[in-house]
């Protein structure tokens, strides 16, 4: 079975096997930028790479090059509606400010920024947009304005050239409220806007649903099967009452609809997840990413196993600080023998969330013989 074929029957509950698929990307763009990539590596594109150490490949968008690409690769395209708009970009020292204008009203974004060499090695929103309930109109409508576009030909391309190294798997949106906290108002300021302005804060939910609703339209002209949902679900940003509220239901809703289609689709979890495990089986999704046990989350295997029980599929598990210089290997692979006896065959190994610039990739391949030897490593 290879690994596309062997990625896809896990997903249609027709298989025994593992499938390791660990997210390299964050390991070869850092050592790629700095120059310090193992001489083994050199000249290797993204995928050479995975094919050297023996590894599935979950992510379409990273397949075109070895290094920077588009959000969504060019095969599920989002722009906004150009009329009206105005975005003025203002560069500083250490920072930069993204000005967006429309007629609604204006609203602008800090990034704090860390140059290396010339570049930007890091970059972080250090001023929310979205301060008042006014900028919540804004973005509100801002997202109104996001359109997507299916390139099927891109995608086919794409897809022909990851071969079959695994079933590609696409990003579709992470939900409203998520995308509130992270892209438009931070934390803090989400909840004192929900708790002072509900009615608006729910307005700009809405719109975020009629936003998804136009990007399955389009993401289902591609025949893509696999589909996350870049959710970034935390105990801090959706504890039990948002989620019930405002996570649940779309989850459910959009999963129905992937489904009638023939697709599957899963939800990323990362960080803190222990309080909402008691709702995965009750979301409709497929499965879940990310999931970190302790000690680097707040969840142990068995609360995990507890979770999504003998139905969901669990990506990743694997801790990513078990990869750094000070965590022994055999103690990786002891972990790695564990999550494989509690959540095979429902289970796609990989790194939770993924190996850091400091992990040592011959622990990538450590776990790739061990694969192998339980159940043979898909080719």
């Amino acid at each position: 079975m290879t690994r596309r074929e062997l990625n896809l029957a896990i997903y249609e509950g027709t298989t025994q096997g593992v499938l390791w698929q660990p997210r390299l990307e964050t390991w070869i763009r850092h050592h790629i930028r700095r120059d310090s990539l193992p001489d083994r590596f050199r000249g290797m594109t993204n995928l050479e790479i995975y094919d050297e150490l023996g590894c599935s490949f979950r992510y379409l968008r990273h397949a075109t090059t070895c290094g920077w690409t588009l959000p969504q690769g060019p095969w599920l395209e989002r722009y906004l509606e150009r009329q009206g708009l105005r975005q003025v970009e203002e560069r500083y020292s250490n920072y930069s400010l993204h000005r967006t204008i429309i007629p609604e009203g204006e609203i602008c974004t800090r990034f704090h920024e860390i140059w290396q060499d010339g570049v930007v090695a890091n970059r972080r929103i250090s001023d929310f947009p979205v301060k008042t309930v006014d900028d919540l109109k804004v973005a509100t409508a801002l997202v109104e304005r996001q359109r997507f576009h299916a390139d099927v030909a891109a995608y086919e391309q794409a897809d022909a050239l990851l071969g079959d190294r695994g079933e590609p798997t696409l990003f579709l949106s992470s939900s409203g409220f998520t995308e509130l906290v992270k892209n438009w108002a931070g934390l803090l300021g989400a909840v004192y806007l929900l708790q002072d302005h509900r009615s608006q804060v729910e307005a700009f939910l809405e719109a975020c649903d009629r936003r998804d609703d136009r990007m399955i339209d389009e993401a289902l002209k591609l025949p893509c099967r696999l589909f996350n949902f870049g959710d970034h679900a935390t105990n801090e940003f959706t504890p039990p009452r948002i989620l019930e509220r405002y996570m649940m239901p779309r989850w459910q809703r959009l999963s129905e609809r992937l489904h009638s289609e023939g697709r599957f689709v899963h939800t990323h979890w990362d960080g803190n997840a222990r309080h909402m495990l008691p709702y995965l089986q009750e979301t409709g999704l497929d499965g879940v990413e990310a999931l970190t046990p302790a000690p680097m989350g707040d969840m142990t295997l068995e609360q995990i196993k507890a979770g999504v029980g003998d139905t969901m599929i669990v990506l990743d598990l694997l801790p990513a600080i078990d990869f750094l210089p000070d965590h022994s290997t055999e103690a990786l692979l002891e972990f790695t023998r564990r999550v494989i006896d509690m959540f095979a065959p429902r289970l796609i190994l990989g790194v939770s969330d993924e190996i850091s610039a400091p992990g040592e990739i011959d622990k990538i391949e450590a776990v790739s013989s061990l694969v192998d030897s339980i159940c043979g490593l898909a080719r």
